[in-house]
């Protein structure tokens, strides 16, 4: 049976994402007292006891949009409606009833879906006794919360699911592939994701910044799961001085962490900038598989050597992920963006992949044979053996007499040489040393 989904729904800044990140028990969704911070729909899953369900947060409901992006977030707002079991109608006690929350009250009676009242900022008795004001809406009694606090979550969420179909909560066995999208700003990010989805998913504008939270969207082809995320724009920290900014940009560096495979998306109509080394460099650190997406392949003019020269271009200027493939797309016409899901999926099998032992050994012999490490002071390295301890990334102990003097070009020759042996294409390979003397250990 699919989980019930639990929409959020009400007028900006009424403390939706607050109460979305109080339900899913993480800080799922940016957060600021400025209106109009979320734009997209996000989902979660969310349990409370034994009890599985999904929450979609979703933007601040403006019924008469003169903006052509705040009519996209009423877009959204609509297909959440849509896909919600049940809504949660968010509404500010401070306020008091607004003629706003009367007239989106009357849209989601429209919608024929059961919808509960939660009263958020109801932190203090007076503030509780004057949440009753909001049976005038007409839906009930409503639920007195403090989503900051986490006041009165429990009793809304037990009054919700209590019309809904029961779902017990079930350990997962098969982990989703895990993609963070990232890159500078209007790179295409958001409509790559959306051409891959098949629906407007994530909204899209020629404005930079329009996305804000990191969307997290789980999908299923082929019989594979992924779970993607599409994050905000990443700008140079000198050039952001907007607090919503740096918390997307936070959430988007969370989401590389969290990830198995990262597509780093570019402008291909661009040189590499600064930022593009950046965010790479913070890819290479967090030890993640990597895709390069050249976007606007369409604009770019070109000849039968344009990819060939180009791909030499970036991987001299973003040295750090030589390793890494490159694919050129178009999310306007779709020229292969498809084909990214299936270089995801081998490169996750590279980023996953075990080696045995004893195969392991027997190219690492030849590897060492072939160019034994430099002597250092008149001492020489001799490693004896390897062994693969973990995957994604692999990560390999070498031992060896004097792994001290084991410097970084020999490093790098090895990590080739592995590479050239077992592929691990687009995935980082991890080499530690330690040493065979006893006392060294």
């Amino acid at each position: 049976m699919d989980k019930p989904v639990i929409a959020l729904v009400g007028r900006p800044n009424v403390g939706k994402s607050t109460l979305f990140n109080r339900i899913v028990r993480r800080n799922t969704a940016v957060v600021h007292d400025r209106p109009g911070v979320t734009r997209d729909r996000i989902y979660a899953d969310a349990q409370l006891d034994d009890r599985s369900f999904v929450v979609i947060d979703t933007g601040g409901l403006d019924l008469s949009p003169k903006d052509d992006l705040i009519a996209n977030v009423k877009a959204q707002v609509d297909v959440a409606i849509k896909e919600a079991d049940a809504i949660i109608l968010v509404v500010d006690v401070v306020d008091g009833p607004t003629s706003w929350d009367f007239e989106v009250a009357s849209r989601l009676r429209k919608s024929g879906k059961p919808i509960y009242v939660a009263v958020n900022k109801a932190d203090n008795l007076k503030r509780i006794d004057n949440a009753i004001e909001f049976c005038e809406l007409g839906f009930g009694d409503p639920f007195p919360i403090s989503a900051l606090h986490g006041l009165g979550i429990e009793d809304l969420l037990e009054g919700v699911l209590a019309g809904l179909p029961e779902v017990k909560v079930e350990s997962e066995t098969n982990k989703s592939i895990g993609i963070a999208v990232v890159g500078r700003p209007n790179v295409g990010k958001s409509s790559i994701v959306n051409f891959i989805l098949g629906e407007e998913r994530v909204i899209v504008d020629s404005r930079p910044g329009t996305t804000r939270d990191a969307i997290n969207i789980q999908f299923r082809r082929d019989g594979v799961d992924f779970e993607i995320v599409d994050t905000a724009g990443m700008r140079k920290k000198t050039k952001v001085f907007d607090d919503v900014e740096s918390s997307s940009v936070s959430k988007a560096i969370e989401s590389i962490r969290r990830s198995d495979v990262t597509w780093m998306v570019m402008d291909a109509t661009q040189e590499p900038a600064q930022q593009d080394k950046e965010i790479a460099s913070y890819i290479a650190q967090q030890g993640k598989a990597c895709i390069f997406v050249m976007n606007k392949w369409d604009i770019v003019e070109k000849d039968h050597k344009t990819f060939d020269n180009f791909s030499k271009f970036i991987k001299g200027d973003i040295a750090l992920l030589d390793y890494v493939p490159i694919i050129s797309v178009s999310a306007l016409e779709g020229l292969r963006v498809n084909k990214i899901l299936d270089l995801t999926q081998m490169i996750f099998a590279e980023y996953s992949t075990r080696i045995a032992t004893a195969l392991l050994n027997k190219t690492f012999g030849g590897i060492i044979n072939d160019i034994p490490p430099p002597t250092v002071s008149g001492k020489r390295p001799s490693p004896k053996y390897i062994t693969q301890v973990s995957t994604n990334p692999p990560k390999f102990i070498i031992f060896t007499t004097y792994p001290e003097l084991i410097k970084q070009p020999y490093e790098r020759y090895l990590i080739n040489r592995l590479r050239e042996s077992f592929s691990f294409e687009g995935s980082p390979i991890v080499i530690q040393f330690r040493s065979t003397r006893r006392d060294k250990k």
